[in-house]
């Protein structure tokens, strides 16, 4: 392309190719270093209407700065009057809108103006981040613990249902039932006892009644998802990581099965109160089973009769049931109460002793009086008759 005469100061801008009139201009001394422009008078009216533009456009952002901050200042001065006051529950339902939240803390006291809250949270970016859930707050709550507390949310509020060690099922379905309201006793029982889900245990039978194996515990349990099938679920699972616990090594080469162990706990944990002697009431139950005596244990009289008896007559020994070892052999055909772990493992592993009896002492210390021999039994029992006098 022919440049000119000079690339500097010749005719023709270097980078324009377009002929005379056309968006070029030529050069003249004394009007500066830029030519005059031939005026355009649509391109100067599109110019003039982009300035105007630009500078509504400043206008308003920085009204809505004001405006915004203006309001955010307004908001923040909400939150540092008024005297704390007492606490007060506020219930956040899943999926409630910022707007929502601020209006039932409004509602409850907990913030004066539900607006000034709304606009706060949004400016400090937490509109979608609180977590729903029971909380407890106090009347105007200042704002930091406030928000604090909904982005954390809170743990949903369980029960605990605590069942003793030697608890029988009839007694767990009443403290089941009494602590959860959405389980009935009655369901408890017929589930457990009468129409047992499947569980697996070395000597267990099929639809035989899960007492013995509702594992005794403290349980953290949500009401609203309370019934009576997850419980006794739950105690059953939990009753499988326990008993993998006991040490099965030395009931095996006596030819007891997992369940067998169970029914001797489940007679230890009624009848032992002292920890130290569960090994030594064990020994006693072994004992007898080896040399083929009668177990006479009377905590299975009163699982027989149903109810507890500090004393028990000659007519309660003389019952007709499986459960009367008085006159049965060997074991009862299914367990008394739901074992501990402490029991379970004092079954499986009893102490080295050779007692053959036990009698309470009845001084008031639930420990008892151990002997090998019936003479010695019979001293026994008259000493704990003069303790009781």
């Amino acid at each position: 392309m022919d440049r000119g005469p000079d690339a500097n100061g010749g005719a023709f801008r270097a980078t324009d190719a377009r002929p005379p009139g056309q968006g070029w201009q030529r050069y003249e001394p004394g009007r500066g270093t830029r030519g005059d422009r031939r005026p355009d008078p649509a391109r100067d009216g599109r110019g003039r209407r982009r300035r105007r533009g630009r500078l509504l456009g400043y206008l308003l952002v920085a009204v809505l700065a004001l405006v915004i901050g203006a309001g955010v200042g307004y908001a923040r001065a909400y939150f540092s009057d008024g005297e704390v006051g007492g606490a007060v529950t506020v219930v956040i339902e899943e999926g409630s809108s910022l707007r929502a939240i601020a209006e039932e803390l409004e509602k409850q006291g907990v913030v004066k103006h539900a607006r000034a809250f709304e606009i706060r949270a949004e400016a400090d970016g937490y509109a979608t981040r609180f977590l729903p859930g029971s909380y407890t707050f106090r009347v105007n709550e200042p704002y930091d613990t406030l928000v604090a507390a909904l982005l954390k949310g809170v743990k949903p509020r369980t029960v605990k249902v605590s069942i003793p060690e030697g608890s029988t099922l009839r007694q767990a379905a009443g403290i089941v039932s009494g602590e959860l309201a959405r389980v009935s006793r009655q369901d408890y029982i017929r589930i457990a006892r009468d129409d047992p889900p499947p569980f697996k245990l070395e000597g267990y039978k099929k639809g035989t009644t899960l007492e013995g194996v509702l594992f005794p515990a403290t349980y953290d349990v949500l009401p609203k998802e309370a019934s009576a099938e997850s419980f006794i679920a739950t105690q059953l699972e939990t009753f499988d990581a326990y008993f993998a616990k006991v040490d099965m090594t030395k009931a095996k080469a006596a030819n007891l099965t997992a369940y067998d162990v169970v029914i001797i706990a489940s007679m230890i944990d009624r009848e032992a109160q002292v920890a130290a002697e569960r090994p030594m009431v064990a020994a006693v139950i072994w004992n007898r089973l080896r040399k083929g005596m009668l177990l006479q244990i009377d905590a299975t009289i009163q699982y027989a009769l149903g109810k507890t008896k500090p004393l028990l007559t000659y007519d309660d020994l003389e019952i007709d049931s499986p459960y009367n070892t008085y006159k049965h052999a060997g074991l009862p055909p299914t367990p008394i109460s739901n074992p501990g772990l402490a029991a379970l493992k004092a079954a499986a592993n009893p102490s080295d002793d050779t007692y053959l009896y036990y009698v309470a002492r009845n001084d008031g210390t639930g420990r008892h009086y151990f002997s090998t021999s019936y003479d010695q039994f019979l001293a026994d029992k008259a000493k704990a008759a003069a303790n009781g006098e």
